[in-house]
């Protein structure tokens, strides 16, 4: 068994350990340690960076208590080798982790919900309560969460006596009834975890809730705690700022400006919309060929195409619609009241190199032609 140093003392950031192992593996080695700060990946939490020797740790598992750290040089069994943890990365985390146990401990006490699922990735963690929660729970939720930042409450982490374990009232994921490690946040939680946490509430720092979606029949709370809650909160405000200047509008107008510039450049859009369906329109051209009739415009979308089709699917049995586009290709819709469509737009298709489909009285699609052989082509049907 590897000896866990994280769990007696999450804040080391340098140790010494002899090899016990090193055993050459696919693009690398697995090198046992006889103890480790490193956390293994487990629990929704990556695995620490870090180096041993100064040779980078690529990852960290456990398997039967037993923890493999991956790196891309051998070491020699028998030697002491220094280690060190990237405490930035490993800081943040801790702040995370426990960050989330407390927003899902104050879940629990507030809803009675469990958290069905946890994963940390390098900035964001997400967590899945078991119910429905409004946008004014998670609001309140999150103001729980930021109060007992300020309150500083102890975290910490033992191992129980087995005897009392089921005498005790925690939150698990798992269905453990040995070796249960408990991280408790006084007054607010106590949840089964392997991972190092923080000391106190307040080392979390800022807790930010900035996404939440139904899932599962419950939800899914996307979060930021700390330092990546700091960096979120700056890359949001450097934004803000510069949408101020392209506004000109002060701090507390932003919203204000952006919303009613969406309203112009809405009602300007929907004019554009108009003019250019006018425009497709008067530059429309219909030449009637055997069964079919066929109109020719240029720039049209496809809205524009079907209330041009729409007013002369009764002319013919068969109504095709080109828009030129400025590649040399056209925009086309085959409809018909009577006839099925697919094998003609099957046809375009192969002929001209084209792409589309759809039901049996209408399709889409584009091809690459002239106007010229597409009439040609509609002629030998």
């Amino acid at each position: 068994m590897t000896i866990k140093l994280y769990e007696n003392d999450a804040y080391i950031k340098e140790f010494d350990a002899t090899v016990i192992s090193c055993d050459e593996c696919k693009n690398g080695y697995l090198v046992t340690l006889d103890q480790t700060a490193f956390f293994p990946e487990g629990g929704g939490q990556q695995a620490d960076k870090g180096t041993i020797n100064d040779v980078d740790v690529l990852d960290v598992q456990i398997k039967d208590e037993i923890i493999t750290h991956k790196v891309h040089k051998p070491f020699e069994v028998g030697t002491t080798v220094s280690c060190k943890i990237d405490w930035g990365t490993r800081f943040a985390r801790m702040q995370g982790h426990t960050g989330e146990h407390l927003v899902s401990g104050i879940i629990n006490t507030m809803f009675g919900y469990d958290n069905l699922g946890f994963h940390m990735s390098e900035k964001t963690m997400t967590l899945d309560p078991s119910g429905l929660l409004t946008p004014d729970d998670i609001k309140e939720v999150e103001r729980r969460a930021n109060m007992a930042v300020y309150e500083n409450k102890a975290v910490t982490a033992y191992y129980p006596d087995p005897e009392k374990l089921p005498t005790l009232s925690y939150r698990s994921k798992l269905d453990l009834t040995e070796g249960v490690r408990l991280v408790t946040i006084d007054g607010y939680d106590t949840c089964a975890c392997c991972a190092p946490h923080v000391k106190s509430t307040g080392e979390i720092g800022l807790i930010k809730i900035i996404d939440y979606i139904q899932y599962k029949g419950g939800m899914r709370l996307t979060m930021v705690c700390g330092i990546n809650a700091f960096e979120d909160y700056c890359a949001l405000h450097d934004d803000s700022k510069k949408m101020m200047n392209l506004l000109s509008a002060s701090r507390d107008k932003v919203l204000e400006f952006v919303v009613k510039d969406h309203d112009v450049i809405g009602s300007q859009k929907a004019e554009i919309n108009r003019l250019n369906a006018e425009l497709s329109k008067a530059n429309l051209e219909i030449v009637t060929v055997s069964n079919s009739l066929c109109g020719f415009t240029k720039g049209a979308s496809f809205d524009d195409m079907r209330a041009l089709v729409n007013e002369n699917i009764d002319k013919a049995e068969l109504v095709a619609f080109f828009s030129e586009g400025d590649n040399g290709d056209y925009s086309y819709i085959v409809s018909s009241q009577t006839a099925d469509v697919r094998d003609t737009v099957k046809a375009l298709n192969a002929q001209f190199n084209g792409k589309g489909g759809g039901r049996p009285n209408y399709a889409q699609g584009k091809i690459v032609a002239d106007k010229q052989s597409v009439i040609d082509f509609f002629e030998n049907q």
